[in-house]
């Protein structure tokens, strides 16, 4: 659909502008009088913002959107309209969060309802939070609503945060220990190479093994980083595709101490997000259709779309749920008490924190395990590597003597 550049002044004096997507010129120039403005100007637009921002411009960082959501609640709570609250924050921004202000302030100044506008970003704006925002708006309750989702965003990024912090300590040490290795192979070995050489075939089988490595890669050096650049970049493009990132995670998830954890996520972000929605307006079977873009396993996606169904035929939820293993029993029960007592929402966000303590005290766990696990790992090679030198060393002296 074509793009248009307007120009309006508002009922009050104030000259507004943006861009928005419309069949035809006079299609612009209808929505603007609607609104009450008086149109100065459309024309089309070769490519306008709303296009940038979704046509590969990077998008703004997930911490930023979170402040940005935080200070529009706090803007739209001291009664600033939801329009200006957008231009106010587009003032003071960086330039991809400018741009997302930007466009969600031309996408309402259209006539498009604040959902609307967010729905156009789904790269920055899950579909749950876009419901929670369209209940919001339609209770009249946008600020509070804002308020969740700036609290359900500011809890998953502390998460996240401990999670990658388990991931990259280990990765850190152990790339340590490749660098440590690949040195030692390339500038430590070869020299002394001419001393290995005079012992000959009495070189210990450790000793012999680390000089052959050491020659080959000194020999296929280019060629060596030239295949580990190609392998990351295969790699790369492997993951890029969210299928394999999928069978990448499933796979990962039955591995012995990291199953637990990974189930415990799940499950927090789940009944998280189902409580979220509930608790906001979101009807139970939207929020069931919104709960399939949560998780990635094709069998959690099976086991919700066979939960949605019969709660649409009319049998109850916690039922339907405790027929799947899309949630552990405990959490069953727990949403099965809060769906007899009508209190579904609060007692779902309790689930969801004792999940949550769970997952934390897994990560603690796991944490704990992998550090000395990869500095026993690291410890190993190193002392491999010295330990085959040194024989061979040892081994010139004694034929010495």
């Amino acid at each position: 659909m074509p793009q248009f550049r307007y120009r309006a002044v508002t009922s009050a004096g104030e000259v507004v502008s943006g861009e928005v997507e419309a069949p035809t010129r006079e299609e612009v120039l209808r929505r603007i009088e609607y609104l009450g403005h008086m149109p100065i100007e459309a024309e089309l637009a070769a490519k306008g913002r709303l296009t940038a921002l979704s046509g590969g411009v990077q998008p703004p960082p997930p911490r930023d959107v979170t402040i940005f959501l935080r200070q529009l609640a706090l803007l739209i709570g001291s009664r600033l309209t939801l329009e200006a609250g957008l231009q106010t924050l587009a003032e003071d921004a960086s330039k991809p969060m400018m741009r997302f202000a930007e466009a969600l302030r031309a996408t309402i100044s259209a006539g498009d309802s604040f959902a609307e506008a967010l729905e156009r970003h789904p790269a920055i704006i899950e579909p749950a939070y876009v419901a929670m925002v369209r209940a919001g708006e339609a209770s009249g309750r946008l600020e509070p609503v804002l308020r969740a989702i700036v609290e359900d965003r500011a809890r998953k990024e502390l998460l996240g945060e401990r999670i990658n912090s388990a991931i990259r300590y280990p990765l850190f040490l152990i790339g340590s220990a490749i660098l440590i290795l690949f040195f030692f192979l390339v500038y430590v070995v070869p020299q002394f190479e001419p001393v290995f050489k005079d012992i000959g075939d009495r070189l210990n089988g450790g000793a012999a093994f680390v000089l052959a490595a050491s020659a080959w890669l000194h020999a296929n050096l280019y060629s060596f980083l030239a295949g580990c650049a190609a392998s990351a970049f295969f790699l790369w493009l492997i993951f890029s595709r969210k299928e394999a990132r999928v069978r990448a995670i499933t796979v990962l998830a039955r591995a012995p101490g990291v199953a637990g954890p990974m189930r415990d996520a799940r499950t927090t972000r789940l009944i998280s997000a189902l409580g979220l929605l509930v608790g906001n307006g979101v009807p139970l079977p939207t929020a069931l259709k919104i709960l399939r873009d949560i998780v990635a396993d094709p069998a959690a996606i099976a086991a919700i779309d066979k939960v949605l169904a019969q709660v649409r035929s009319g049998r109850r939820f916690a039922e339907a749920l405790a027929e799947t293993d899309l949630l552990p029993s405990l959490a069953v029960r727990m949403l099965r008490v809060g769906e007899e007592t009508g209190d579904l929402a609060s007692i779902a966000a309790h689930a969801a924190q004792f999940y949550e303590h769970r997952l934390n005290l897994g990560l603690d766990r796991l944490m704990g395990a992998i550090g000395p696990i990869a500095i026993i790992f690291v410890s190993v090679i190193v002392g491999a590597l010295v330990v085959s030198i040194m024989s061979a060393l040892l081994s010139i002296t004694e034929l010495a003597l």
